[in-house]
């Protein structure tokens, strides 16, 4: 059973969610903190939900509130279990058949109901109230008529097939009845607290409760099953390494899952401690892993697994629902990374405007562009999910080096503010159309997707553009793109003293060393090697050499001379051991770049855009 569309109204945050779509795959809910996405979750509780009635600023104080939260959903559910939740539950059912046909006709109609493999059922589904047809008939395979007819299936004295009699003149639909007895053993809302579900009173059974507090039970039965329940403790382990081994065991008429931190090897069950006191989210991942492993065609809602999981168990949990390929899942969650994991068909952004929560839809063919472009410039959806502001560099070491010399000389990062290399500067140089594309492609990404950031700048080297070229980049990108004041982020590491510091401790395991009146003999003797046009005084402290040389270059060649080509500079790893020496000690070398930098990252527009 799935809930393919919903309809939250009426609701804490939600007056009407209007119809929210949901994949058969994984449907993915993000949004800021208190912007509903929990709210919107507890819908799929249907009428188990509570009659929490919505308030919105713009109605008086004093004006009664509609005490009626509805939640209406189309329900994905197959015959076969239709059938099973009839027999299982006795349960007696009026189907709405079309009045045009003869009665062997009408009740051809409704046998065949129960071989369909996709049947849609509309529902209603008020707090506390049976859920009811939301249309009749709440299959929607005809219309709706003057004269409604109804067959009548039944369970057979034995419980193993259904009997069907009628037609009658009745306006019951009794298929939403059936869905009421079946949707708690299909669907199962996880939320981001701690469970209490190590110890229960010994019982027979293989279907969780909804809360989950059954847990010992059930995992009781599925431990008869040797090869099922080591593919669970397999999984188990591959979320936390640190659990060899999960147990059931009978204590005075109660069951109690352990957790074992030992091979069970040892034979050391005194070392077995038991699920409620180890630690948070444990017993959350074994409830999801048995739904997962034991439910056929089931509907699985996690609320924010990264809030009580460690980010690499949550990835983990996540791979491994992957493999379940049978149930829809639905997932709320904050994180970028978890997101790229699941691959979702869809993902619903929860906002909150103008006193109440709103949901709107990316979907699949939404979402297989965004990657496309992603691949395109190197990038991932969890570089840049959650941000608000981009700032696209030259390179991994800019990406690494921007925000420490803004929070060093700046105090700290803006919030919502990431710095990201591009795949390759020189599409930014190409000639004609492929160039606007390359334009064209950036802004979509940082600006026209709203799960990723709404304003980017980009910063370049000056290195090999002309001053022509840099006014045309400037020009043609309408003010986004900057460049260094000096023609590459190296300029500002040419300190004599941090290349001496950074030196010596690449050298030490070779016994090698240099000096600062080395470093700074070599640069006085070879300055002039890397720069064009510039009458060399043997001045590496001049200020116009500074912001001009080739420092890469230089660099390049002064580590494999002093080192005795036994180090080689690499640009990604020296370039920030530089930096953070500078930082730490000579901070002031950056107040320009600082300043520079400071410039790139203009506050949004759009003070709502999701954080």
């Amino acid at each position: 059973m799935q809930i393919r569309k919903l309809r939250l109204k009426n609701y804490k945050s939600f007056r009407d969610s209007g119809w929210v779509n949901f994949s058969a795959g994984f449907t993915v809910v993000v949004g800021q903190n208190n912007a509903g996405k929990s709210t919107l979750l507890e819908a799929f509780k249907l009428n188990g939900l509570g009659s929490k009635p919505h308030r919105n600023i713009s109605g008086l104080r004093s004006a009664p509130l509609d005490p009626r939260s509805l939640v209406e959903a189309e329900v994905k559910v197959s015959g076969q279990e239709l059938r099973a939740t009839q027999l299982l539950h006795g349960i007696s059912a009026h189907i709405p058949v079309p009045a045009d046909r003869d009665n062997a006709g009408r009740i051809s109609f409704a046998q065949s109901l129960y071989d369909e493999a996709n049947l849609t059922l509309r529902i209603s589904a008020g707090a506390g109230e049976p859920i009811t047809a939301l249309t009749r008939p709440s299959h929607s395979m005809f219309q709706s008529d003057t004269n409604p007819l109804v067959v009548r299936s039944m369970p057979s004295g034995d419980k193993q097939n259904l009997k069907f009699e009628g037609p009658s003149g009745n306006t019951a639909d009794d298929l939403p009845t059936i869905v009421q007895h079946g949707y708690p053993a299909s669907i199962y809302v996880f939320r981001a607290e701690r469970l209490n579900i190590g110890r229960i009173a010994a019982e027979g059974t293989s279907t969780l409760s909804p809360n989950g507090a059954n847990l010992a039970a059930v995992l009781m039965m599925m431990q008869s099953n040797y090869h099922r329940f080591e593919k669970f403790n397999a999984h188990v382990s591959e979320i936390f390494p640190t659990i060899k081994r999960v147990t059931v065991a009978p204590i005075d008429n109660q069951f109690e899952v352990r957790i074992w931190s030992v091979d069970v090897s040892t034979e050391r069950d005194d070392l077995a401690i038991p699920l409620q006191e180890s630690g948070t989210g444990v017993g959350q991942v074994l409830a999801i892993l048995y739904v997962a492993m034991m439910l056929e065609n089931g509907l699985i809602v996690i609320d924010e697994p990264n809030s009580f999981l460690h980010p690499g168990a949550a990835k983990k949990l996540i791979q491994i629902l992957r493999q379940y390929e049978g149930h829809q899942y639905v997932l709320a969650t904050h994180s970028g990374e978890l997101i790229a994991t699941a691959e979702p068909e869809i993902i619903q952004l929860v906002t909150w405007s103008n006193g109440e929560s709103v949901v709107s839809e990316m979907a699949k063919d939404k979402l297989d562009d965004l990657r496309k472009i992603l691949l395109e410039v190197g990038a991932s959806f969890s570089d840049l999910f959650g941000f608000d502001r981009a700032v696209w560099v030259e390179g991994p070491t800019e990406e690494a080096c921007f925000p420490r010399v803004l929070a060093k000389l700046r105090g700290k990062v803006p919030l919502g503010l990431i710095f990201i290399a591009v795949k390759n500067t020189g599409d930014f140089e190409r000639k004609g159309s492929q160039k606007k594309l390359i334009w064209d492609l950036y802004e979509r990404l940082t600006s026209g997707v709203a799960l990723l950031p709404a304003v980017v700048t980009f910063s370049f080297d000056r290195e090999y553009r002309t001053e022509r070229e840099i006014a045309d980049l400037e020009r043609q990108s309408k003010g986004r793109v900057h460049f260094l004041p000096r023609l590459t982020y190296e300029n500002y590491l040419l300190s004599s003293e941090a290349i001496t510091e950074v030196l010596n401790t690449a050298l030490h395991t070779i016994q090698t060393s240099v000096t600062i009146a080395n470093v700074e003999s070599w640069l006085s003797a070879n300055g002039g090697n890397y720069i064009s046009g510039f009458s060399w005084s043997g001045d590496f402290l001049n200020a116009e050499w500074l912001a001009t040389v080739n420092a890469p270059r230089l660099l390049t060649d002064l580590f494999d001379q002093l080192s005795g080509v036994n180090l080689e500079y690499q640009k990604t790893v020296h370039s920030v051991l530089l930096t953070e020496w500078i930082l730490a000690n000579r901070p002031k070398l950056f107040a320009e770049l600082a300043d520079y930098i400071q410039k790139l990252t203009p506050q949004p527009d759009d003070t709502s855009a999701f954080v």
